[in-house]
């Protein structure tokens, strides 16, 4: 299987509660965004504001059928998302 594509998912909070999320092609962008950003708060800002980040997994409908069907014919163990989905599905059964 190909090397998969990853983005970096930046999530906002403000007072603790969600503002906004971002997408960046990398997690250096992401990081970038956040050290310029965060310049520019004052105290109040830096006490207010907060990020956190994860890095996604971007999905084809190629990658996504490929990951499905090594995981059916046992080629690769369930990880992340799958695990979950998987778990859901055994419940239905």
């Amino acid at each position: 299987m190909s090397t998969k594509k990853t983005v970096a998912e930046l999530t906002i909070f403000y007072k603790r509660q969600r503002l906004s999320s971002l997408i960046f092609d990398n997690q250096e962008t992401a990081d970038k965004f956040v050290e310029t950003i965060t310049s520019f708060f004052n105290q109040k800002g830096k006490d207010e504001f907060s990020f956190n980040g994860e890095i996604k997994t971007v999905y084809t409908p190629e990658s996504l059928t490929g990951e499905l069907r090594s995981y059916a014919e046992g080629d690769i163990s369930p990880e992340g998302w799958m695990v979950n989905m998987m778990k859901v599905i055994d419940g239905l059964n």
